[in-house]
């Protein structure tokens, strides 16, 4: 019985029994900023409510970025779309028109640019959560 439970205790030691182990920590999307250059200015927008933050969230999903490219012509990106978490580091997502798109500084991606042109017209319907920051 000694070396039974002996044995329990260096399992223990050896283990942590899991006692310590630190649950991860989620991170949740509390605020998207939308900066957007076109023709005729630019639009500036902030969303904090839950249902234009889901707008944002399915937009990028649906540009379905697919691997590295090196755009032809480098151009200055012409959308910036920053999404901030309740923990952790923002991300920044950089859109070179219709064609391109860029996360965190990584490698440009192609994107499908048939769902890249909504961002406009989804930024003209939906105004800033805050009318303080809104430029409409």
């Amino acid at each position: 019985m000694k070396r039974i439970a002996v044995f329990l205790c260096i399992c223990c030691l050896l283990g942590g029994c899991g006692f310590n182990k630190k649950e991860p920590v989620s991170r949740v999307v509390t605020g998207v900023e939308v900066e957007y250059q076109h023709s005729g200015g630019t639009i500036h927008r902030v969303y904090t409510q839950n249902d234009t933050i889901s707008s944002l969230l399915n937009y990028l999903r649906l540009l379905r970025p697919y691997g590295p490219v090196i755009p032809g012509e480098t151009k200055n990106a012409t959308c910036r779309i920053v999404l901030r978490y309740s923990h952790g580091p923002e991300t920044v997502y950089l859109q070179q028109g219709y064609d391109y798109l860029q996360k965190d500084n990584g490698h440009w991606q192609k994107i499908d640019n048939e769902h890249a042109m909504l961002l406009y017209p989804m930024l003209i319907l939906m105004p800033s959560d805050n009318p303080l920051t809104s430029d409409n």
